[in-house]
């Protein structure tokens, strides 16, 4: 029923334009009762700063954090994801960066916690019309068009991009991670400065200025070793900053 709505809303398109409608049904469980706002990144991953911002490198348009939310309801937002984040943020601390002192229950909730970001960003970006910046000029046969079927480098039709949502609904049902152990990356950091970036499907980078501490997630890559997994974080990180 979620991805029906999705397909409804934002795929179909007629008389060459998207219907862009909003969707009102939880994105978790599917219900349209009691409905709220879920944010898509944690508020106190950015300490509810109102003016931090990150930018879609599609259209190269700023939007804040605090303002990017998905529809969920009641009891999706208020009881399972918000044990869920009382659990990582009591997780995520300078004195747990160490792996070891991480039990495997604590690395799966963690690896699940990302996928569920990711699976919002999936929401977020299919609902979100491409528009453009000032900059780029105005192109009106993209403007109606989701974020997520213009990615750059990427060739996404419409049933491709149905297809990664279902993906990534379907990560989300998977209880064991045990071959996803690897791909979490979680080291400290002296940077004072807060730093997010993610591509859906492949990894997310977080790192946490209050708590000194950084994580780094491959969605899909596996690894032998962690460090394996470590060096190929940093490749990528070092190129997004």
């Amino acid at each position: 029923m979620i991805t029906r709505q999705l397909i409804d809303a934002y795929v179909i398109r007629e008389n060459g334009k998207a219907k862009l409608k909003k969707i009102d049904i939880c994105i978790f469980c599917g219900t349209n009762q009691n409905l709220s706002k879920e944010h898509v990144i944690p508020r106190w991953i950015f300490e509810g700063n109102t003016t931090k911002t990150f930018v879609t490198n599609l259209n190269g348009l700023p939007q804040a954090y605090i303002k990017t939310t998905v529809p969920t309801c009641a009891n999706c937002n208020n009881d399972i994801l918000n044990s869920l984040e009382k659990q990582i943020s009591n997780l995520l601390t300078y004195d747990n960066v160490d792996k070891k002192k991480l039990s495997f229950e604590d690395i799966s909730n963690i690896v699940r916690w990302f996928e569920i970001i990711d699976y919002k960003f999936q929401i977020l970006n299919i609902s979100r019309k491409f528009l453009t910046s000032k900059e780029n000029g105005y192109i009106p046969y993209l403007a109606d068009f989701p974020i997520s079927m213009l990615r750059l480098n990427k060739d996404y039709t419409p049933a491709k991009v149905v297809a990664e949502i279902r993906v990534s609904q379907k990560r989300l049902t998977i209880k064991n991670k045990d071959s996803q152990t690897n791909s979490l990356i979680i080291f400290k950091t002296s940077n004072p400065d807060f730093h997010f970036f993610h591509t859906m499907n492949e990894f997310i980078f977080v790192e946490l200025p209050q708590r000194k501490i950084a994580l780094f997630y491959f969605f899909t890559k596996q690894f032998e070793t962690e460090t394996a997994a470590y060096k190929e974080a940093m490749k990528i990180i070092k190129l997004a900053y």
